[in-house]
């Protein structure tokens, strides 16, 4: 089933944009201030983006390449909402919202070229890096897919 949009949520969108503000009190191009603390361990981040809380753990294997692509290595996003983010989140197997929103990140890295998976190759046609981002979100405001932009 589709969510759709009543007449009451879209009057209100269209005054608040007609205004120029936001529910939080922003103005249409004010952004919400970002934080990035970088973790003890290696591969480890903490990032606040406004009120969203998000921690980012980055491992890094070396394995033998894909046949199909012999000098690149690659790049896997994994995605877990915490149920400290909403009640509705449980822990364990992500849910599908979850993944897709892995797939969203995975997608815009790619399509983006923002990560040089050639540059991961270690031997020509032996041994790549395979890099895994996992991004736990502890909690959520606002849209997330931005959030990762």
């Amino acid at each position: 089933m589709a969510w759709r949009m009543t007449v009451n949520e879209n009057k209100f969108i269209e005054t608040a944009l007609e205004s120029g503000l936001r529910i939080d009190g922003r103005r249409p191009f004010d952004y919400r201030t970002v934080d990035i603390k970088f973790g003890k361990d290696d591969g480890s981040a903490e990032v606040h983006l406004g009120q969203t809380h998000v921690m980012a753990f980055v491992t890094a294997q070396l394995v033998q390449r894909y046949r199909d692509r012999p000098n690149e290595g690659s790049l896997s996003i994994f995605t877990e909402f915490s149920p400290m983010a909403d009640p509705s989140f449980e822990p364990g197997r992500p849910a599908e919202y979850a993944v897709e929103l892995g797939r969203v990140i995975d997608r815009g890295l790619r399509e983006s070229r923002a990560v040089d998976t050639e540059s991961l190759c270690i031997l020509s046609g032996k041994f790549v890096w395979a890099v895994r981002v996992d991004l736990h979100i502890l909690i959520m405001e606002g849209k997330l897919p931005l959030f990762f932009c």
